[in-house]
């Protein structure tokens, strides 16, 4: 594993997932390609649906293989999209969550993402004006999946996000001797509040990166509420390093891959800066 940790790794996600073992990965982090027109560099972003759901097929039959069997994976998808002659709408999230339960993928939760400054517009059409004709109705919100392969606890278990603030004893009920009571900052007692909690907020990304940067916030909350430090987080759409950032910045290892050799040295020049800054802070 050595090899693998720690860097972004050029190539389909498909071929290089393959090289890796079974049962390596503790979390994987990710928003793929929603096969909606964007024009990234090297991925072709309008192929028929078809082909997209057997590409998909193919990445998260590897990413199961590649997970420990308490891993778990934090998918970013929209709830909804439309492509047109390709399908029209679909029930995206729906369609994603009914391939992962087929391939053996557990239910661990689906969590709403809002936008602390939304920049997308709330409508992109509205059908027939004024009128019950044909209203289009559209929700321009996304999601986060959370599944895991087969165990939903963690069997070896490491440290947390959050460390005691002070462990005191206390008397039980009832007179019956003493126990440690663990006190944390309101601070982190509020976060992990906010991270169990089925609605995140996030700050969107728009400094264009790549194509469609993936916000750091995402990322960040995914790998503190369901990973240990030292853990191993991979990212199958690495694009332009967030997810690896987000490692860096938790004490986490990543491994990345990404089909753009331009994307991947963009990410890892972004990743050597955010390294630099936290080396000059301390």
């Amino acid at each position: 594993m050595t090899e693998y940790l720690n860097k972004i790794h050029n190539g389909s996600c498909v071929d290089k997932l393959d090289e890796l073992p079974d049962s390596c990965i503790d979390l994987v982090v990710t928003s793929p390609p929603y096969n909606v027109g964007i024009a990234y560099d090297t991925c072709i972003d309008d192929i028929s649906m078809d082909d997209y759901w057997l590409f998909t097929e193919s990445w998260l039959s590897g990413v199961y293989r590649v997970l420990k069997d308490d891993g778990r994976i934090a998918l970013n998808i929209p709830y909804e999209i439309n492509v047109r002659e390709r399908g029209g709408r679909i029930f995206f999230s729906s369609e994603y969550w009914q391939m992962m339960k087929e391939i053996g993928f557990n239910f661990y939760g689906i969590v709403d993402l809002t936008e602390e400054s939304a920049h997308r517009s709330k409508t992109t059409a509205w059908g027939s004006w004024m009128s019950p004709s044909s209203p289009y109705i559209y929700n321009p919100k996304e999601c986060v999946i959370l599944a895991y392969k087969k165990d939903h606890k963690k069997h070896i278990k490491g440290e947390p996000e959050w460390k005691p603030k002070d462990i005191i004893m206390v008397d039980k009920p009832k007179g019956d001797g003493q126990r440690k009571k663990v006190i944390y900052s309101e601070e982190d007692k509020k976060e992990f509040m906010e991270l169990v909690f089925g609605q995140w907020k996030y700050m969107a990304d728009t400094s264009s990166i790549t194509k469609a940067t993936f916000s750091l916030d995402i990322p960040e909350k995914a790998i503190k509420i369901l990973t240990y430090k030292g853990d191993v987080v991979l990212d199958p759409f690495m694009g332009s390093g967030t997810t690896a950032i987000a490692c860096v910045k938790t004490d986490r290892n990543y491994i990345g891959i990404e089909l753009s050799p331009n994307y991947m040295e963009k990410a890892n020049e972004r990743i050597n800066k955010f390294k630099e800054l936290l080396t000059n802070k301390k």
